[in-house]
């Protein structure tokens, strides 16, 4: 059993990787800004077999908060985490012109930001143990610039690098960092997104999501549960050589 702490997992990505990783019998801190989420999940968790669960409330684009989170998760889990999934992520759709910067500044603090705050007091203790796993969902955005993305493509950018340079750190102490990178993913915020690109070009959701999947070649939005089984493997022993790396689950969208 390990103990693990995971932004964002009151829903989608973050709800599935909390769930998959209890399976494993893992005791789960789960963080999200919305309480009776974060009590569901944790109950769903305890269900499928977590070793223990804690709901911790925390707003990300607080410095404090998320400089404070790791040590409340270690109270709640009885220990440093052992494994940090940041799966918390926000965007902001405007040409770069209209973009608000205090939407730049929210993207930065929650997808870059937070990661950084809580993975710099969790390195420390990883390398001492000689085992860890810092997880990041990045986005294909991580990899390409695409128009009205400014905040989140800059920001998933950001991400990567940082992951890297932790995976860096981190490699000759037997911990491992990597960023997972999804295409189109069936949640809140995909649909979120369709909606909004809908409304742009004055069609239905149904044709905006027809041309949004014509990015991804199997045709269909993917299911969170499809990276929350990778980033489970990730947290394994047997992924103790992958480090470093942004491992795509697209669907055939992005090949480099």
């Amino acid at each position: 059993m390990r103990r693990v702490l995971i932004t964002g997992g009151g829903r989608g990505i973050g709800r599935a990787i909390a769930l998959r990783l209890a399976e494993e019998g893992h005791a789960i801190a789960v963080t999200a800004r919305s309480a009776a989420e974060l009590d569901a999940v944790v109950a769903e968790a305890r269900a499928a077999g977590a070793g223990a669960g804690a709901a911790l409330t925390v707003d990300l684009t607080e410095p404090a908060a998320a400089s404070a989170l790791a040590g409340r998760a270690a109270e709640a889990l009885g220990g440093p985490a052992e494994i940090f999934v940041h799966a918390a992520g926000i965007a902001s759709i405007a040409a770069l012109p209209d973009l608000d910067p205090a939407d730049w500044e929210r993207a930065f603090a929650v997808n870059v930001h937070a990661a950084f705050r809580v993975a710099r007091e969790l390195v420390g203790p990883m390398a001492e143990a000689g085992w860890g796993r810092v997880v990041t969902i990045a986005s294909l955005r991580a990899r390409t610039g695409v128009p009205t993305t400014a905040a989140y493509t800059a920001s998933k950018h950001a991400l990567l690098g940082l992951t890297r340079v932790i995976a860096a750190e981190l490699a000759p102490r037997g911990a491992t960092a990597n960023a997972v990178v999804p295409g189109w993913v069936d949640t809140q915020m995909v649909r979120d997104e369709i909606a909004a690109f809908a409304e742009r070009r004055a069609i239905s959701n149904e044709d905006a999501a027809r041309r949004l999947l014509r990015e991804q070649p199997i045709g269909r939005l993917l299911e969170p549960d499809e990276v929350a089984g990778m980033v489970a493997f990730l947290c394994t022993d047997a992924a103790g050589a992958v480090t470093g790396q942004a491992i795509h689950i697209d669907g055939g969208s992005f090949q480099a």
